[in-house]
């Protein structure tokens, strides 16, 4: 097999180019895990070689893309991410080089939704981080049910993944990466039809994966030689806080535009 061919078979029907930009991110960002935070990976052979295949995560630190492709060469893949991360030609180019999906937080975004399936339809990979956010507190949180309906309409190979070590190195709490001192690792789990998780009641679903996930976790820290429970109350209290105001002014927000969508759509009394 060529080259150019394996190129090709690890997302077909990108253009060339395009495999081209992912392939050179991804080993670009292979070396600075491997040279600065020490990456390891494991579990590589459970992603499957062919087909839909959605690979589930835990949520640390912005480091988690990254490290996805750190140990995913053998599969291109899609991702979501925040829609107002991508406000400027050169993180609009960096999102379409890293085939990332925009997506508007905190509101049911149904482009966005429907363009996961249509990946996954196309018998593409994509990852997922069901948190909906970052851990502020290290821990596992609740996984949001959105993702079984991807899971119901595109029926993938669903891979629980798990990460650890980008919390320590760069928290929700922190402004910049811990350079020097840390490690990070990743696990990829046995493959789930999505048969399996599509006879269990959503929420049940997901809590399965979580469980599975925050096990793989404490196993990788233990590889690592990492705390799985480290954290800073006091930063974790802060990200909350933080948080808190954020979800409330969205909220403001969408009202605020529901009620002017409204005003306009009313019509004019009469004199």
């Amino acid at each position: 097999m060529s080259l150019i061919q394996a190129l090709r078979n690890r997302q077909p029907g990108a253009s060339f180019w395009d495999g081209v930009a992912w392939q050179t991110l991804q080993t670009a960002a292979w070396y600075v895990l491997w040279l600065v935070f020490r990456g390891r990976a494991w579990g590589q052979n459970n992603i499957p070689d062919t087909g839909p295949v959605l690979m589930l995560a835990n949520h640390q630190s912005f480091l988690d893309p990254i490290l996805m492709g750190y140990g995913c060469s053998k599969r291109h893949f899609y991702s979501l991410g925040r829609s107002t991360l991508y406000t400027t030609p050169l993180t609009k180019l960096m999102g379409r080089m890293t085939n990332s999906i925009p997506v508007e937080q905190g509101a049911g975004d149904v482009v966005a939704m429907k363009k996961c399936i249509a990946v996954l339809k196309d018998d593409q990979g994509l990852a997922m981080f069901p948190e909906g956010a970052r851990t502020p507190d290290h821990q596992v949180q609740k996984f949001q049910t959105g993702a079984m309906l991807v899971i119901k309409r595109a029926k993938p190979q669903v891979v629980p993944v798990a990460l650890e070590g980008p919390f320590q190195a760069w928290p929700r709490s922190r402004k910049w990466p811990k350079l020097w001192g840390q490690r990070v690792g990743i696990m990829y789990g046995e493959p789930i039809p999505a048969e399996v998780l599509t006879a269990m009641k959503p929420a049940q679903a997901m809590e399965m994966l979580r469980q599975r996930v925050d096990t793989m976790r404490r196993d990788l820290a233990v590889k690592l030689d990492l705390d799985p429970d480290a954290f800073d109350p006091e930063a974790a209290e802060r990200v909350r806080l933080k948080d808190a105001a954020t979800a409330a002014a969205a909220v403001a927000k969408r009202k605020q535009k529901a009620a002017g969508a409204g005003e306009a759509g009313s019509s004019p009394l009469s004199s």
